[in-house]
């Protein structure tokens, strides 16, 4: 394994030679150490080699820090000086140890998301304007199909998605709850997905919304800007979603979708049903959405 580059910049040479010898005493850092006191020394290296963690002294002004690259920057500071957005503070006067556990969780959550943004991402909408036809059964069955290639997210988005009387429990949260905490602009949504996420089959799944005028006032940009965060954000790389007739912005999120799969019949009720669907497609401007479409047949049951 390719050992990272960690630079330390500190103008105080005693503080410094104490920061990388508590840091070398630790037995699982993998990395380099390299110490400066000033940038440009840390200016020169940085034009050979690679820097993945910069512990630099706000002492330098930032038009210089922002002249190094690296990876992750964290500055040592004491709250006097103001940070750029890229930069990450940490108190310099603490223990050695508090600062590396501090650097190091932070590299640890930044790896993570660049690994999430390499991911290939998938947003699949099962819908159909043919009610009571399995729609939920196929999407999990597809959501345990897939799983067994990356993990799965399972959303129902349906006004009577019956969570309660089937096998997808509620034992807290749901998602009327995240929503509450992503309309607050919280950050690091993928905590709350995390937190309240199920699982059934392999497929985990944020318990559906049990009030239906609750989910019908979710509007349509709160639901295309949920689906980026959660894509941003959360290690999944299928998202499938159980839509139903009465969200906001139906035809936007399944133009927003990868892949649609339409269930249907093939009784003349069923196939005018969904002819008349097809067609108000074609007459709103969404006729795009068909071209990502797989319409599947289901099976007429007796008595249907």
């Amino acid at each position: 394994m390719l050992r990272r580059n960690f630079v330390i910049c500190e103008g105080e040479k005693e503080y410094a030679k104490k920061l990388v010898s508590i840091f070398r005493g630790q037995k699982n850092l993998k990395c380099q150490l390299y110490s400066f006191q000033n940038v440009e020394q840390l200016s020169s290296f940085a034009q050979d080699h690679k820097i993945h963690i910069l512990l630099i002294s706000e002492e330098f002004p930032k038009e210089i820090r922002q002249q190094i690259k690296a990876d992750l920057c964290c500055v040592l500071t004491t709250g006097k000086e103001e940070l750029t957005s890229e930069e990450k503070g940490v108190y310099k006067y603490q223990s050695g140890e508090r600062i590396l556990e501090f650097v190091l969780n932070l590299l640890e959550i930044s790896s993570e998301k660049t690994r999430k943004r390499e991911l290939p991402f998938t947003l699949i909408g099962v819908y159909s304007p043919v009610h009571r036809i399995g729609s939920t059964k196929f999407a999990l069955e597809l959501g345990r199909k897939l799983s067994k290639k990356g993990p799965v997210l399972y959303m129902n988005l349906e006004a009577y998605s019956g969570g309660e009387y089937t096998d997808l429990e509620n034992n807290g949260n749901n998602l009327g709850d995240l929503l509450y905490y992503f309309r607050l602009g919280q950050k690091n949504i993928e905590k709350y997905i995390s937190a309240m996420t199920q699982q059934i089959g392999g497929v985990e799944y944020i318990p559906p919304i049990s009030v239906s005028r609750e989910l019908l006032e979710v509007t349509q940009d709160e639901w295309l800007r949920l689906f980026q965060t959660i894509q941003e954000e959360c290690v999944y790389q299928t998202v499938i979603l159980d839509l139903g007739d009465y969200i906001q912005g139906l035809y936007e999120i399944l133009q927003n979708c990868n892949t649609v799969y339409t269930l249907y019949r093939e009784d003349s009720i069923s196939m005018a049903k969904l002819a008349q669907y097809t067609n108000n497609l074609r007459m709103l401007g969404f006729e795009d959405v068909l071209e990502h479409t797989v319409q599947r047949a289901v099976p007429i049951k007796e008595g249907v």
